[in-house]
């Protein structure tokens, strides 16, 4: 193996360079690897310390610069000021004036008193009214020239400024910012950590009660929000709360519908069982063999119904809207009436329909027809030889009321008669009718989706009426 690489590596001379860019590639995705799973906490402090320090440099740069021009402008008008002083009053004469040496001259040019800073080379031509940058081997010196023609002294005066008290002064200011912001940089890294770790307490609050949920599979559990904030944060809890809030609430529904199957089945499966094991057993002619078939028949038709409409209120249930349109309820209410009509022919049952023409309303027609058709039923089932439905305008309400003069209703079960698997206990019964208290909840709910009004009143063995009531739509009259 070794061999073999020496001899590729000696071939041609890639083998090597190519181990090196394995290893190097490894390498790097090693470190991003490790800095992708540093906390969301740490991430953020790391690149807000380092925003925070590129600022501070670029800051301390821009004063750094504002500082030196303003100190060299400074310094500049206060040698010119100090020499033009002294021009004027030689008794203020003193060799060094805070960080200026101070010269005279006669008018020849020949120094007369003072101190010359070392370095500073001798015989420069005077330049009066000018300030002079002059610039040797060892250092760089500002010098102005102010001539002087006092009762006392006649001749030049001289302010020689080194600009080493320049730099002196800015490696101050140097100093202070460098440890200023040293100390900036701290407490801004220290307390951008504490905010931002404060900040994201509520997702490691959302992470936690996932967790929770994850391992107990309750999904009452809620994110609880510390301080009443309205930002992203506080959002994504009230989002999240929203999720579980909805979760619960289909689970809820799953539970409802299993337990609903397990109950309402139990009672057609045993009569079903009993039957066959009746007819297995003891049935010996013909006739009892079709009397044994319809029981099973009737019983299974019956699931079958029970089934759809238990799979129908499953799905209504997950509905929070539907999609409605403005539509010609008139014409949709005798649609639905003809065929009723027909159906109460059948069974020598009266159908009295009074449907006032151009009402318009915004809705389903699918579910309305349902609904409607649910409570037909309902009458049909119940009555003793009457179905009524009308339709009319009441002060901008439209009134839907389907009727029957059956047994009735009594006032206390009016308003418990739209609950979920609730019977009444009459001759209204799955006992007597095959009912399964589900009808007049699916109807509820749809008018419910609609935003609309649904109630029952009833004059036991006189009649019994259910009314929806509906906002008109007045737009448009046209028939769609």
């Amino acid at each position: 193996m070794f061999s073999k690489w020496r001899s590729d590596s000696a071939g041609d001379g890639f083998s090597f360079r190519r181990l090196c860019t394995h290893l190097k590639t490894i390498s790097r995705q090693s470190i991003g690897y490790n800095l992708r799973r540093l906390p969301l906490t740490i991430k953020i402090t790391g690149w807000y310390s380092i925003f925070l320090l590129l600022m501070l440099l670029l800051l301390s740069t821009f004063i750094m610069q504002f500082t030196n021009l303003w100190e060299d402008s400074e310094l500049r008008g206060e040698l010119q000021a100090t020499v033009i002083n002294v021009a004027d009053n030689p008794k203020r004469f003193h060799p060094y004036h805070d960080g200026i040496f101070m010269v005279m001259y006669t008018d020849n040019g020949i120094a007369v008193k003072g101190a010359i800073p070392d370095g500073f080379p001798s015989g420069i031509i005077l330049s009066p009214h000018r300030i002079t940058e002059l610039t040797t081997k060892e250092s760089t010196y500002y010098y102005y020239d102010s001539p002087s023609h006092s009762g006392e002294f006649h001749g030049w005066v001289r302010g020689i400024l080194p600009v080493t008290t320049i730099n002196r002064r800015t490696n101050i200011m140097l100093m202070a910012l460098m440890f200023g912001g040293l100390a900036f940089l701290v407490i801004g890294t220290c307390g951008g950590y504490w905010l931002i770790k404060r900040g994201l307490k509520p997702i490691r609050m959302i992470t936690q009660t996932a967790a929770e949920i994850g391992r107990n599979r309750d999904l009452s559990q809620r994110i609880e929000q510390t301080v009443n904030s309205h930002d992203e944060i506080a959002t994504l809890s009230d989002t999240f709360n929203g999720m579980l809030t909805n979760l619960e609430e289909s689970s809820m529904r799953e539970k409802q519908f299993s337990s609903d199957v397990s109950h309402e089945l139990r009672t057609p499966i045993a009569v079903i069982q009993a039957e066959s094991d009746y007819g297995r057993t003891y049935i010996t002619s013909v006739e009892e063999a079709k009397e044994s078939f319809e029981h099973i028949f009737k019983q299974s038709r019956f699931m079958t119904s029970m089934v759809t409409q238990l799979l129908d209120v499953a799905r209504l249930d997950t509905m929070r809207d539907i999609e409605m349109r403005p539509f010609n309820l008139s014409q949709f209410l005798e649609d639905i009436s003809q065929g009723y009509s027909r159906l109460c022919a059948d069974k020598n049952l009266t159908f009295d329909t009074q449907i006032a023409q151009h009402l318009q309303i915004v809705g389903n027609p699918t579910f309305l027809k349902r609904a409607i058709g649910n409570l037909l039923d309902n009458a049909m089932k119940f009555t003793t030889d009457k179905v009524g439905i009308s339709a009319k305008n009441h002060d901008g309400t439209v009134r839907i009321i389907v009727s029957d003069n059956g047994i009735g209703i009594q006032e206390s079960d009016l308003t418990k008669i739209w609950d979920r698997l609730y019977q009444v206990e009459t001759s209204r019964t799955k006992s007597n009718n095959q009912g399964l208290g589900l009808g007049l909840y699916f109807v509820q709910n749809v008018i419910k989706l609609h935003g609309a009004k649904a109630y029952a009143r009833s004059t036991p063995n006189v009649k019994t009426e259910f009314i929806l009531e509906f906002d008109e739509f007045i737009e448009s009259t046209n028939d769609k």
